[in-house]
């Protein structure tokens, strides 16, 4: 089995901010809930050293779908599957309406 290198959050970031199609959704963050979801996911999922192989064998799914989570122009996020991540990491999901 291939091994993959963990590439940090940071890392990740400044390489995808070189597309352009990525750049203009990230720079919507703010006002996009399911961006900013997007990008909370894969925060965690490396300050955890995982890979999405790893996140979707504690979640119990595919690393497809941890990818399409991931995605910042996927919208079909559920509460059940955001509570299935955040606990597979011991964490919570809090909503808040600013």
């Amino acid at each position: 089995m291939k091994s993959k290198t963990m590439v940090d959050f940071d890392q990740w970031l400044v390489r995808r901010l070189k597309s352009k199609k990525f750049k203009a959704a990230y720079e919507q963050a703010d006002e996009d809930p399911y961006i900013n979801v997007a990008l909370q996911i894969i925060r965690l999922r490396e300050e955890n050293h995982l890979t999405q192989a790893q996140l979707a064998k504690r979640v119990k799914t595919s690393q497809q779908a941890i990818a399409r989570m991931e995605s910042l122009s996927y919208r079909g996020l559920t509460m059940d599957s955001l509570d299935r991540i955040a606990r597979a990491m011991h964490k919570r999901v809090v909503i808040q309406f600013v």
